[in-house]
């Protein structure tokens, strides 16, 4: 499979918004468009053509797009910074990244975005593949590959012993996808599939045991394998798989992805207004007006929302939702997540001589060595990662508590780091009162039930998010949302 990298950056729908430029000074107008539904409203003084609720890389670049086809535009962000889901902890070593992490070469959109926004891209996979492996701990102990094989405690199939938990998940998915099309995933044809993660390895031969170890103590989606859609991981995959085809590159910002959002946003002609936490949504039968929980009302012809729901499913909207798209804002999961940030006085993992990496199925998590200093050599510091429970658990403790929890653990564990590690930041998706958790998910039965109709527009109210993309995930699912969203306010 080969992505042309032009036609994966723009898109059909990127190729049909440049069509509009003749059109856009008449976007004011009343009009109906070829679907039948009413254009934008009359403009007024002082308000624009289009509400845009989020200033991630969603809201921004689907702002960015109406403004270039004419329309006056005006971006709401209740936090007190740009960017969404991308954050980086730019006071720290090696710029730390508490989400969005890097892009592939497939990620056309996210590559041209970062050209319009004045940054440069660095290629960080290899950083990422230096050194040894993580170490797997089990019961707090280290064990090589052969070791784990033998172990009386291993849990899996004959033939996939010599695997480590983090291995098992994403083998079985690669191999025995269902999917004949992955980019056909939300196809109703396809809705049979939509069952549990936790069937899906059980009919691959694994027990509830060899389940709880391979998935539930470390889950890239959901808390356990039960509560995340087989499908959506197949879809996953086939994603990931096109991703390697169009190269082997991992690009992040330099100087941090931070800078990403922050430069789409310089290139806003439009107000973008921070600390506006939206309270409540009316969509009118000839324009929108939106509440700030500061008792602050914008009104404007249409709106534009990159909310997650998580966030959004406490917002009062008008008319209210209704159907599938309800249910999918009332209930659509987003990731638990929680990073703490450590640094190293003297490099212990040079006198252990273990790896400086860490797979654990204990309370400590996973451990990640950051090398992002002078030399891809260099470790300038460590993620510590815990999902699903654990991130939960952690959270219920603290910051003080959970970083206590993980340097006295790591310290248990390698007595070589004793007095050596530096506790630095704490982050928690879940906490985090504009996201409720990472990336959303869906559950066994969430892509049949409402995929295809969660994002359509709810009269002048339209959404966008990495949530409600179909094509992409993460960083280029945001950007797809952008172009289409862009096409259904321009009525295309």
């Amino acid at each position: 499979m080969t992505i042309d990298r032009r036609g994966f950056a723009l898109g059909a729908a990127g190729l049909g918004l440049a069509t509009l430029a003749g059109r856009a000074a008449q976007a004011d107008r009343p009009a109906t468009t070829r679907r039948g539904k009413a254009a934008a409203a009359p403009a007024l003084p002082g308000r624009p053509d289009v509400l845009v609720l989020g200033a991630g890389v969603s809201g921004l670049q689907a702002a960015w797009l109406l403004e270039q086809q004419g329309l006056r535009v005006t971006v709401l962000e209740g936090r007190n910074r740009v960017g969404g889901r991308v954050m980086t902890l730019l006071d720290e070593p090696g710029y730390p990244e508490m989400g969005f992490n890097s892009m592939a070469d497939g990620y056309g959109r996210g590559i041209d975005a970062a050209a319009r926004a004045g940054v440069d891209l660095q290629e960080v996979g290899a950083r990422y593949r230096l050194g040894p492996p993580p170490g797997l701990w089990i019961d707090g102990k280290p064990l090589t590959r052969e070791e784990w094989a033998r172990h009386p405690g291993n849990p899996f199939p004959d033939a996939m012993k010599a695997m480590t938990p983090a291995e098992i998940v994403g083998r079985l998915i690669a191999q025995h996808t269902r999917l004949k099309d992955w980019t056909a995933w939300h196809d109703p044809a396809n809705a049979a599939l939509d069952i549990s993660l936790h069937d899906f390895l059980r009919d691959q031969g694994l027990s509830h045991a060899a389940i709880r170890l391979a998935y539930d103590v470390s889950p890239y989606y959901g808390t356990s394998a039960y509560d995340v859609s087989a499908l959506m991981m197949e879809y996953n995959d086939g994603f990931v798989k096109a991703q390697f085809a169009a190269g082997p590159q991992s690009l992040a910002v330099k100087g941090g992805n931070l800078h990403l959002p922050q430069g789409m946003a310089r290139l806003l002609k439009g107000d973008l207004v921070l600390g506006k936490e939206v309270v409540a949504i009316e969509a009118g039968e000839a324009f929108c007006v939106v509440t700030c929980k500061d008792g602050s009302r914008f009104e404007a012809g249409r709106v534009v929302c990159s909310l997650p729901f998580a966030t959004l499913r406490f917002v009062h909207i008008l008319p209210g939702l209704s159907g599938a798209q309800a249910r999918a804002v009332a209930t659509l999961p987003y990731q638990p997540l929680s990073i703490a940030f450590l640094t190293a006085t003297s490099p212990f993992w040079e006198e252990d001589k273990l790896s400086p990496g860490m797979w654990t199925d204990g309370l400590t998590g996973t451990v990640i060595p950051q090398r992002y200093g002078a030399t891809p050599e260099e470790i300038t510091g460590f993620q510590v990662q815990a999902r699903g429970a654990l991130a939960n658990y952690w959270d219920r403790l603290g910051r003080d508590g959970a970083l206590q929890l993980v340097v006295a653990g790591l310290e248990a564990m390698r007595p070589a780091a004793k007095g050596k590690l530096v506790p630095r930041a704490y982050f928690s998706w879940s906490q985090e009162a504009f996201n409720g958790g990472d990336w959303a998910y869906f559950g066994p039965g969430q892509v049949r039930d409402f995929v295809n109709t969660m994002s359509q527009p709810a009269g002048r109210l339209h959404f966008c998010g990495e949530h409600t993309a179909t094509g992409a995930r993460g960083l280029e699912g945001a950007l797809e949302s952008a172009e289409r969203v862009a096409l259904e306010v321009l009525g295309v």
